[in-house]
């Protein structure tokens, strides 16, 4: 079976059990909690993967890990993974029960990063002009991040308009290179 679609069935299995149980948010926030470590930390994903380690190891790995942070529903879905030997799947799943989320919502995640921190009245303001130009609600967060220098980069979903100070040098730097 295409690992697409594994991953898609569970995803939605997981939304449609989370929608009737009325803990669509929290499961949410479930996901979106693994997929961030299943991301950053790639040798977690590759244990998880790993078909020699025994599913009893795998269970007590996971509940180690986020069992204290997520909901019973959400530790009994990976318990189901655990022994159906779909956890190497896990990180696709996240990813789209996430994206099953979003258009269900229809929300759109955006990220606004800067040099230095700014207003949250200003981040409010930015997040009402992104909604009224996607038709759509946009819940945005805001990082800082020095190494911009200034201006700012505003990720929307897989869009990225980057304006920093930083990037403008690079271009320029481009430039100058082609030239000579």
């Amino acid at each position: 079976m295409n690992t697409s679609k594994i991953s898609v069935r569970y995803a939605k299995a997981l939304f449609l059990s989370a929608q009737e149980a009325g803990k669509l948010e929290k499961i949410f926030h479930d996901a979106d909690l693994i997929h961030q470590v299943l991301r950053e930390v790639p040798e977690f994903r590759e244990t998880l993967g790993n078909p020699v380690l025994p599913e009893k190891e795998k269970i007590k790995i996971l509940e180690h890990t986020f069992g204290p942070h997520i909901d019973e529903l959400t530790f009994r879905f990976l318990n189901l993974l655990s022994r159906n030997n779909r956890l190497v799947y896990l990180h696709d799943m996240m990813r789209d029960f996430i994206d099953l989320y979003k258009k269900e919502l229809g929300i759109a995640f955006a990220t606004l990063i800067t040099a230095v921190k700014i207003k949250e009245e200003i981040v409010k303001k930015i997040a009402e002009k992104l909604q009224e130009a996607l038709h759509q609600e946009v819940r945005l967060s805001s990082q800082t991040d020095p190494a911009i220098i200034g201006g700012f980069i505003l990720r929307i979903e897989d869009l990225q308009y980057d304006a920093s100070v930083t990037s403008a040098l690079n271009k320029y730097k481009q430039q100058l290179i082609k030239r000579n």
